[in-house]
């Protein structure tokens, strides 16, 4: 028969052999996985404020840019007790400082008022003073004169008496009286020294005199006025000092009512509606989730491996990523390896990672930028199937691990 000749079964032997070496050439050449699984995280958009929601959020696969405005969240249930003493607080002390800094003014008209009476006051003893002295300097001229007479009646009636025509009482008399001239000049020039100290000490601002103190009244009522100044320009300087603090507090208070009162929802980044859990109306507390939104800057994959191979991938690996059902290569790169038994359980993955079969190590593949990522309306292709193959080193082979792990087994 046909079938029985030798050329037939070389061809048949020559098939089965090239589809064995088919099938064992990927497995020579690389890693293959069949069961990849596109993965990427959301973002939870929580509620910052308690209060209502405005409107509705857009519906679930709508991709929005960065910054978008998603709804409002008001709370007009915000007690503004604080805010409103503050803000009393803050009016009353104004007008202390007013009305301290109306006496202020007040106290430095007196001051002014005080100083210019003392001046006219000082410039008039001073004027006294000069004229006294001048009166002075008279008095001792017209005392010099009146010993010069009196010693020279005295030196004539001594002469005389000598004689006899004088009798001894007219010289005792004009004796007397050239001593009472003398004494008078005396008391002159002591009255002409006192009248210069006190003209210096005028000159100084004490005032010396019989009678007075060392300083007027006005001067006396300018020093109280000094210190009454002193005291109310420290008070003013503590009510500016509480205005400034009770500003600084109300400010605080009021944008802390403002940050509770209303809340702007926006989004961090550029994405697409995962999930909403709100509609216009809805109630919410601090904390709540609003929304999750799906972030497809960063897609990766989740795939298993058998674990014998763990040390022949390591991350920087390249790897060769095929949606299933396309004929489209996409490049990645390896970013983790674990093991079978490692904990890899996240709340933020979009999609369920590849569950294990038995000894598998987990790997994760970055993927390259490619449409993918900018695909919102499919959900940038997250939780589909891919198929993954990483190129196998020429000193691995699988005949040489199956011999080192036989060995390891037997001895």
């Amino acid at each position: 028969m046909f079938w029985n000749t030798r050329i037939v079964r070389i061809l048949v032997g020559l098939a089965l052999l090239a589809i064995a070496v088919l099938v064992m050439l990927p497995g020579l050449t690389g890693y293959t996985s069949l069961d990849g699984t596109v993965n990427a995280r959301f973002a939870v958009v929580s509620a910052p404020i308690e209060g209502v929601v405005s409107d509705t959020p857009p519906k679930v696969g709508t991709a929005l840019s960065e910054d978008s405005e998603l709804f409002q969240i008001s709370n007009d249930r915000i007690a503004r007790t604080a805010e409103a003493q503050l803000d009393a607080d803050l009016g009353a002390a104004r007008e202390r400082l007013k009305a301290l800094e109306a006496q202020l003014g007040l106290l430095a008209s007196l001051k002014a008022e005080l100083a210019a009476r003392l001046g006219d006051y000082q410039r008039a003893s001073l004027q006294s003073i000069q004229q006294e002295i001048i009166i002075r300097q008279q008095r001792i001229s017209t005392a010099q004169a009146n010993r010069v007479s009196a010693e020279a009646d005295l030196s004539r009636k001594q002469t005389l008496g000598v004689s006899g025509v004088v009798a001894n009482s007219s010289v005792e008399a004009a004796r007397a009286a050239a001593i009472a001239s003398g004494n008078e000049g005396t008391i002159a020039k002591a009255e002409l020294d006192r009248l210069h100290q006190q003209l210096d000490a005028l000159k100084r601002g004490t005032f010396v005199g019989e009678g007075r103190n060392d300083v007027p009244y006005s001067q006396q009522r300018g020093d109280e006025v000094t210190i009454q100044l002193a005291n109310v320009e420290a008070q003013a300087k503590i009510e500016r000092a509480r205005v400034q603090l009770l500003e600084r507090q109300l400010m605080i208070e009021r944008s802390r009512n403002d940050r509770l009162s209303s809340a702007s929802i926006r989004l961090p980044f550029r994405g697409v509606i995962w999930r909403n859990n709100v509609v216009g109306g809805s109630n919410v507390v601090v904390g709540n989730e609003l929304t999750r939104l799906l972030d497809c800057r960063d897609l990766f994959v989740d795939i298993l491996l058998d674990e014998v191979d763990y040390d022949e991938i390591r991350p920087g690996d390249p790897a060769e990523v095929r949606l299933l059902g396309t004929s489209e290569v996409i490049a990645g790169r390896v970013i983790s390896v674990r093991g079978s038994s490692a904990a890899v359980e996240e709340v933020t993955l979009a999609a369920m990672p590849p569950k294990s079969r038995g000894k598998n190590a987990r790997i994760r593949v970055s993927l390259d930028q490619n449409p993918m990522h900018t695909d919102y309306e499919n959900f940038c292709h997250v939780g589909r199937t891919v198929q993954v193959r990483f190129a196998r080193s020429a000193a691995a082979l699988p005949l040489v691990n199956w011999v080192k792990s036989l060995w390891f087994s037997i001895s």
